[in-house]
C-alpha cells in the first residue's frame, strides 16, 4: 500500500531540470563570489565588492563578474571575465566568450590547518 504512495511523492523529483539537482542561480553566483574572494582575483589587496550577473547563453550558469572597489573611477569596466558554475559539481570554470565553452577549473588553494 505505501509503495505506489512512495512512488507518487518521489516522481516529480525525477521530472525536475538537471540544474534543480544542482544550484539555483543565486547559490552559483555566490559560489562565484566566494571563490573570487578567495582567489583575489581583483588584486592582492583590492577592497570592494565583486558582482556577478547571468550572462546569455544556453549553457547552464554563465556569469559577467565585475568588481566595484571605492578608489575605482565611476567610467572603469571593472570587468574582471567571464565564469561558468556547473550546477551538479559546483566547479567554477573560467569561460571562452567566442568559442562558447569551459576553459580552465578554478581551484581555491587549501588553507593550511594550525
Amino acid at each position: 500500500m505505501y509503495r505506489p504512495l512512495l512512488s507518487l511523492l518521489l516522481l516529480p523529483l525525477f521530472s525536475l531540470p538537471a540544474s534543480a539537482a544542482g544550484l539555483t542561480e543565486r547559490q552559483a553566483c555566490l559560489k562565484l563570489i566566494s571563490t573570487a574572494h578567495a582567489l583575489r582575483l581583483a588584486g592582492p589587496d583590492k577592497r570592494g565588492d565583486y558582482r556577478c550577473r547571468r550572462h546569455a547563453t544556453d549553457a547552464d550558469f554563465v556569469f559577467t563578474l565585475r568588481f566595484d572597489g571605492p578608489k575605482e573611477p565611476d567610467d572603469a569596466t571593472h570587468l574582471l571575465g567571464y565564469y561558468a558554475v556547473d550546477p551538479t559539481t559546483r566547479d567554477i570554470y573560467e569561460w571562452d566568450i567566442t568559442l562558447q565553452k569551459r576553459g580552465a577549473v578554478l581551484v581555491v588553494p587549501q588553507r593550511k590547518k594550525r
